[in-house]
């Protein structure tokens, strides 16, 4: 029955990759048989808010089938709000900030794995907040908490030098919907190192165990 539900979850998740939808079908299916691995880890990826690059880091937890499909759940936030100031009138000093942190479910089809090559398309679903600010000549005048539905739609690519260490670029789209639409909307981008905690963890377990 979970694993019924975890390849309807998987489909409805992977609409729009470009692989013919039966491959996606058998390939999630034959994962699933196998027993699930353990992940967890931390990431980050280069946002667009109302055009300007801010980062967003990402803590996550899940498991991997055959290191063919992961499930994660993430908490997303920005270290720093992100930060808009204009003048009114010449005299006056407008500064909006919004600071968006927001739980998410995701799932990462990986259709290639060739020699130290891992290609894959991560889409996640997520809801959240947007606590939007405004300061007029250095006095806060508005605060706002708006409810944001992130959907984040992207390619991935990683470099391995061992299972649990690579390189890794990667970027997408976020559509974040409800009132910070146009705010929070954008495309992203992710470029460094890529460091797998539960892979590492798990060959430190096995070497205590033969020792």
């Amino acid at each position: 029955m979970i694993r019924r539900y975890l390849t309807i979850i998987a489909l409805l998740f992977s609409v729009g990759m470009p692989v013919v939808q039966a491959q996606v079908i058998d390939s999630v299916k034959h994962a699933l048989t196998f027993k699930p691995r353990w992940v967890f880890g931390l990431n980050s990826k280069t946002t667009t808010v109302s055009g300007d690059p801010y980062k967003t880091i990402r803590l996550f937890t899940g498991v991997e089938y055959n290191r063919k499909i992961r499930f994660e759940a993430a908490f997303n936030y920005m270290p720093l709000p992100a930060v808009n100031v204009t003048y009114r009138n010449n005299t006056d000093t407008l500064l909006e900030t919004s600071d968006l942190k927001y739980f998410g479910l995701q799932t990462e089809y990986t259709f290639l794995r060739k020699n130290r090559w891992v290609l894959s398309y991560p889409i996640q679903l997520g809801i959240g907040q947007n606590r939007y600010t405004e300061r007029v000549n250095g006095n806060l005048s508005v605060v706002r908490k708006k409810t944001v539905v992130p959907i984040e739609l992207g390619a991935n690519a990683v470099y391995l030098f061992t299972d649990w260490f690579g390189i890794k670029a990667g970027m997408g789209v976020r559509l974040s919907l409800g009132k910070s639409f146009s705010t929070l909307s954008g495309s992203y981008y992710n470029l460094g190192l890529a460091l797998y905690a539960g892979e590492l963890y798990k060959q430190v377990q096995a070497k205590r165990n033969n020792t």
